[in-house]
């Protein structure tokens, strides 16, 4: 390694550290200045090691005009021509340029290429991936790094002049090998227990399949077997994080079993890692460094977690899409919804090896976060590590668990440095890193100026710094403390409708057909004399049907009685409807004409003395009698799914088959699942073959999910009417869509619904009805899959 002269840092000298780079010395720090003092005057900035928080050792500068010098001092002395050791070179008109570097005997010769300007960016052109390959840099970054790799790191250097470096350079396979074969196909343990065999029987290993081989085999498929008996266990493959994910049943499995899984999911990322390292993902490799360059990369990116705090801090990860107005209405900004949304846009954009497994919570008005990590496993570090310099080292078990406490420290900072990019109003956060199976747990907290000023220095510091050092662990001693994660909302806002009195702000009001939030609520008393009664005539349905059914008329025309005078004693038009959730509710208004019509409850044993009826005329197959009771039933429950089913199995039953599609239409517009929607196109596209519109029925067909109860019936149907209509084929997502447009059919989940939706959660999050909000921002969830939904969900319910 050059040396050249250590300068002290001016408080005014600005810096910008690299991550770690290949070759880079273990525990050293490299970067670039301004400011720094004298420079010749074609000099843009140096290019130094830095030795510790106050000082940096000068190792060269980069100058104007795609030259890097090598430099031992800082000073304003012209360059000598000998001192030249990069230059980036390009004939006018070309796309390509040259990246010369100077050898042993002062002889220029090229290196590398290039892409891009001076005065833009410029990444790094090659048959190989390496890391300026994977990056756009401005030109000081660019030249920057290409020096030291090139110039300054012994490794990479030799590299370049085609020696074999240790345990580096690329070996050119005979046979393209796909690391991953096999894993989108077939159950989770066989498609390892298929990886492993393919190892174990070839004659040769390449670097990446000896590399995959080691990882995998320390998985315990046994007991990875038997979880997966116990429930649903799948694989994703999150294309945005661009890493694996592993679904499994939460409620079924326990601390321990969780943990374990946490750590299968961190062996397969930590070879997905590498392969994206080398630039393949998960197509097949060509090309493989050594088992040795593997581990070196996985270990870079372990300790390289802590880089990802300086992007968010600089506003990096927040993305362009609709979380700000995700339907019609847009936050207020640095708002709830927005710090919400942003904190969860965040953590789910970030690309780590170790599952972020995170709760959060925030009070806006107080600038407080409170967030709470799953703690690693020790088992998601690597048995076996490998550095330059040092080789081959055993991690026994107390290493990888402190490698690990380590890595969730360094987490820590990084979900912290989400929190205060989330919103500039955010001036303390709370982490606590908790231990999933025991329950212990380490809790450190920041302030936001303390955060700017030394945490994030020291977490560029930390970038490359082994684990089992436990560097940010000692270093944040002083930032721990005894407080540990809680709501740490008002309570005032997490009151449900019914004991929560507060008035609507008017765009609440108009949009939800109500002026308090109690308006908003649908349970009903536990006391209720007459739920009571509906519960003691509903027993005597099947012994004595004769005396049910008075009993249940009585209770109707009771409750109609109640809602007809609550309706004529208003002061503004007012409407009786029955919700089967919080989330009906929030829906009703956009199957209600007019902004001015407030909504009165139908009491719950109304709606099911209604429904039971019903029910009993149907079942004694009186579907003439059945009919009235049917249709009142959706007159008071119009956002209900069991209501729209109720009558159309009525409807159908009578052939009645025009109305059979307008109610299942208009179900069709308020459907919130996809099971619900199923059924309406279901029995929607029978009735539209009954009427003879073949395409709109296969078109509903085609839209029931499969794994659905109708499921099978749906796709025997949809056999027999293709059969009758000369089709072979199916019909495509595109035409599907279309037909059903063309024939005024709603595609479930409409749009319209979502906006309204999402409407909602956004002014009742913003305005402090955080009980109602999570319940919109769980629907919105249900609709989308969106994931920054889902947890912003989750932090709402607490």
């Amino acid at each position: 390694m050059a040396t050249g002269t250590t300068i002290k840092l001016s408080i005014l000298a600005r810096r910008k550290r690299f991550p770690r780079l290949p070759g880079q010395p273990e525990g050293a720090s490299f970067g670039i200045l301004w400011d720094a003092g004298p420079i010749p005057a074609d000099g843009v900035c140096y290019v130094v090691e830095f030795v510790d928080r106050s000082s940096a050792r000068i190792l060269g500068y980069v100058a104007t005009g795609g030259r890097v010098f090598r430099r031992g001092e800082a000073g304003a002395r012209a360059s000598d021509p000998d001192e030249l050791a990069l230059a980036l070179v390009r004939d006018e008109g070309a796309i390509l340029g040259d990246v010369y570097v100077r050898r042993p005997g002062g002889r220029l010769e090229r290196a590398t290429s290039f892409r891009g300007t001076l005065a833009g960016t410029l990444r790094e052109v090659s048959d190989v991936t390496t890391w300026n390959t994977e990056r756009s840099l401005v030109y000081h970054e660019f030249a920057a790094t290409m020096f030291l790799r090139l110039c300054v790191f012994g490794m990479d250097a030799a590299a370049m002049q085609g020696a074999q470096a240790p345990a580096g350079g690329l070996e050119r396979l005979a046979e393209p090998v796909e690391v991953f074969a096999g894993f989108g196909e077939m159950p989770l343990p066989d498609a390892i227990a298929a990886l492993r065999y393919r190892c174990e029987r070839a004659e040769r290993l390449s670097g990446i399949e000896a590399f995959a081989y080691r990882v995998f085999s320390e998985v315990d498929l046994p007991r990875l077997r038997e979880i997966a008996a116990k429930g649903a266990l799948s694989l994703a493959r999150i294309e945005r994080m661009g890493g694996f994910y592993i679904n499994f049943d939460r409620e079924r499995t326990s601390p321990e079993d969780v943990a374990f899984l946490i750590s299968v999911e961190a062996a397969l990322n930590r070879v997905s890692c590498v392969l994206d390292k080398l630039g393949s993902g998960l197509a097949p490799v060509s090309t493989s460094p050594s088992e040795e360059a593997c581990t070196a990369m996985e270990l870079d990116a372990l300790e390289g977690v802590t880089s990802a705090v300086d992007r968010l801090v600089h506003g990096m990860g927040r993305g362009e899409g609709d979380g700000r107005r995700p339907g019609t209405v847009a936050c207020r900004p640095g708002g709830e919804w927005d710090t919400r949304f942003a904190f969860a846009e965040l953590c789910e954009g970030l690309n780590l090896i170790v599952r972020l497994e995170y709760r959060y919570d925030c009070d806006v008005a107080a600038g407080r976060m409170a967030v709470s990590l799953m703690k690693p496993p020790a088992s998601v570090m690597p048995r076996r590590t490998w550095r330059p310099g040092t080789g081959w080292q055993e991690a026994d078990g107390a290493l990888r668990a402190a490698m690990a406490e380590e890595y969730g420290c360094r987490m820590g900072l990084v979900a912290a440095a989400a929190a205060f990019a989330a919103s500039p109003l955010t001036e303390r956060c709370l982490v606590e890193v908790r231990d999933a199976v025991d329950g212990s747990c380490t809790a450190r907290a920041f302030d936001r100026a303390g955060f700017m000023a030394e945490t994030v220095p020291l977490a560029r510091e930390l970038v490359g710094v082994p684990l089992g050092g436990r560097g940010g662990v000692t270093s944040l001693r002083a930032h721990e403390t005894s407080e540990r994660f809680d709501r740490i909302a008002p309570s005032g806002l997490l009151l449900p409708p019914g004991a929560d009195g507060r008035p609507l702000p008017a765009e609440l009001r108009d949009l939800l057909l109500a002026d308090t939030v109690s308006e908003l609520e649908v349970l009903e008393d536990p006391a209720d004399p007459l739920m009571r009664r509906f519960n003691e005539v509903k027993e005597l349905i099947a012994s004595d049907p004769a005396r049910a059914e008075a009993g249940l008329t009585e209770l109707i025309e009771e409750g109609q009685a109640s809602c007809v005078a609550a309706e004529l004693t208003s002061a503004v038009p007012m409407q009786t409807q029955f919700c089967e959730n919080h989330l009906g509710r929030i829906i009703l208004p956009m199957l209600v004409d007019g902004t001015g019509v407030r909504i009165h409850r139908a009491p719950d044993a109304l709606y099911f003395a209604q429904y039971e009826l019903c029910n009993m005329y149907a079942r004694a197959e009186a579907y003439e009698r059945a009919l009235p009771e049917a249709r009142r039933l959706l007159d008071i429950a119009s956002t209900s799914m069991q209501a729209h089913f109720t009558l159309v199995n009525v409807l159908a039953r009578l052939g009645m088959y025009d109305e059979v599609v307008e109610v299942a239409k208009h179900g069709l517009r308020a459907a919130c699942d996809r099971e619900a929607a199923g059924y309406l196109y279901y029995r929607l596209a029978f009735a539209l073959w009954n009427r003879g519109e073949k395409s709109g029925a296969l078109a509903c067909y085609s839209m029931v999910p499969s794994g659905d109860q109708v499921s099978a019936v749906a796709r025997e149907e949809m056999r027999e009417l293709m059969n009758e209509m000369g089709r072979t084929e199916p019909m495509g997502r595109a035409e599907v869509t279309g037909t059903l447009r063309a024939c005024g059919i709603p595609v479930a989940p409409t749009d319209e619904l979502y906006r309204r939706i999402a409407d909602a959660a956004v002014l009742l999050v913003d305005n402090g009805f955080l009980y109602l909000a999570a319940r919109c921002a769980y629907g919105m969830w249900r609709l989308r899959g969106n994931d920054e939904l889902g947890v912003v969900s989750r932090s709402l319910l607490g």
